[in-house]
């Protein structure tokens, strides 16, 4: 093998282990800031049975303008956020997103008033908009490319056990106590102040050092792998054969990632998926619990199938990271969006609560299954210089469309009842999976290769 510069070494060392290299606390660690964040996806939706009476408005009210305003701060946090992750580090991204979410999350718990929780919800979301684009694109560099699907995959998996435990700990918590929606929300907050605090001592990425010419920062950190990985494993892996050139960059300007040939087809295709992929989920996630209550079921019925079907969500991850280097990735990807779009008809169906308990698990468990991999693919389509960016804009954007399904999924509801709001979400699942058939190929494919 020809002789390598120090940039090709760190790359190709990075990619020449078959596992993950490092010490699986640093998986865990970041597993845990996405488990605070997806807690907190649904806490809104899962508490609104019991917030709208104390702060005079109804549930549906509550969770639907709630949620249309937390995803506003999706959209500012993630452009702000990804600036900082492409320029000052992803490790200072990582570090700000999470705090950002904290103090939304506890102050949110402090709200007397419905404006204080719009207000709350709001600076809570600048935190997560950003944190799901930042984590994915700092797993992605640190992965190697053999198993990145499956390594990747695991530390959402981490996060995901908070959606589908979070609506668990809020069946037990919120009707338990007058105060119970209130704790379910400092549960959130105060379990990812943690988080920031071991997340402090993550290595910055070896990889957007390399592209930002800080070569010699990232050879110490891949030297000091090479010597965990002698004292525990013994003789390193043999270097891959770099099949693409490590250049520096400098961060994409969005003007550029939106006109230039090389970036634009690829931002289009990202934010129509996510476009559609968020205005089924968010509905979904935030308005199941209130729309089953509005449809005639119980408080506790509605609370309890959110509950236990939320089991899903977890379930799901797991299996993304077990399948997501065995197939090629955008497949597993429809495969999700199509049992989403089924999950989602059932549920409209109503049947019985056992029917619709399953139904939601079903939902829960394709939800995550398919935006496990999703994440993961998203980071793969983007070079090194727009990773943050490009996945922040896309994401960030793609958190408008909610916006408008929120309204039209309240409209249907009232037209049509139960059945005419999920059939609609279930369409725009089934759409979304078509227009998935376009995007590229990325399974175990190094990074530099897909650039």
């Amino acid at each position: 093998m020809a002789s390598m510069t120090d940039d090709q070494y760190v790359v190709a060392r990075l990619d020449s282990f078959n596992t993950w290299p490092w010490p699986l606390s640093l998986l865990v660690i970041i597993g845990i800031g996405y488990f605070f964040d997806l807690y907190d996806v649904l806490t809104l939706g899962v508490a609104a049975p019991y917030m709208g009476p104390e702060l005079g408005v109804s549930p549906v009210t509550l969770s639907s303008i709630g949620s249309m305003v937390v995803l506003i701060g999706y959209t500012v946090g993630a452009l702000l956020y990804a600036h900082i992750a492409d320029t000052v580090g992803r490790k200072v991204g990582l570090l700000i997103t999470l705090l950002t979410y904290s103090i939304g999350s506890i102050l949110t718990a402090a709200s007397t008033s419905v404006l204080e929780v719009y207000i709350w919800r709001f600076i809570t979301g600048l935190g997560i908009g950003a944190e799901l684009s930042i984590a994915a694109a700092y797993l992605s560099e640190m992965a190697p490319a053999p198993v990145r699907g499956r390594f990747q995959s695991l530390g959402t998996f981490i996060g995901f056990i908070g959606a589908g435990i979070g609506p668990l700990i809020g069946y037990f918590i919120i009707p338990a106590f007058p105060w119970g929606w209130r704790l379910f929300f400092v549960i959130g907050g105060l379990g990812a102040v943690t988080a920031v605090f071991f997340r402090w001592w993550v290595p910055e990425s070896p990889r957007w050092l390399v592209h930002k010419g800080r070569v010699a920062e990232a050879k110490r950190i891949v030297e000091g792998l090479e010597s965990r990985w002698r004292e525990l494993r013994g003789a390193l892996p043999q270097l891959p054969q770099l099949q693409a050139e490590v250049r520096r960059y400098e961060r994409v300007p969005v003007v550029e990632l939106l006109t230039s040939r090389k970036y634009a087809s690829r931002v289009l295709f990202v934010l129509f998926v996510y476009l559609l992929y968020y205005a089924f989920t968010y509905p979904f996630l935030g308005m199941t619990a209130s729309l089953l209550r509005a449809s005639g079921m119980t408080a506790i019925t509605s609370l309890y199938i959110v509950g236990f079907g939320g089991l899903g969500y977890a379930i799901g991850a797991f299996l993304t990271a077990v399948f997501a280097d065995l197939l090629e990735r955008k497949n597993l990807i429809i495969i999700g969006f199509v049992l989403q779009g089924i999950g989602l008809f059932l549920i409209g169906l109503k049947i019985s609560v056992a029917e619709v308990l399953g139904a939601y698990f079903l939902a829960a468990l394709a939800n995550t299954f398919l935006v496990t991999g999703l994440y993961v693919y998203m980071a793969e389509v983007f070079p090194a210089g727009a990773r943050s960016m490009g996945g922040a804009l896309t994401n960030g954007l793609g958190h408008l469309s909610p916006e408008i399904s929120i309204p039209v999924t309240v409209a249907m509801f009232a037209s049509y009842a139960l059945f005419g709001a999920f059939t609609f979400l279930a369409v725009l699942a089934f759409a979304t999976a078509a227009i998935m058939t376009l995007g590229m190929r990325t399974t175990r494919r190094i990074l530099e290769t897909l650039e």
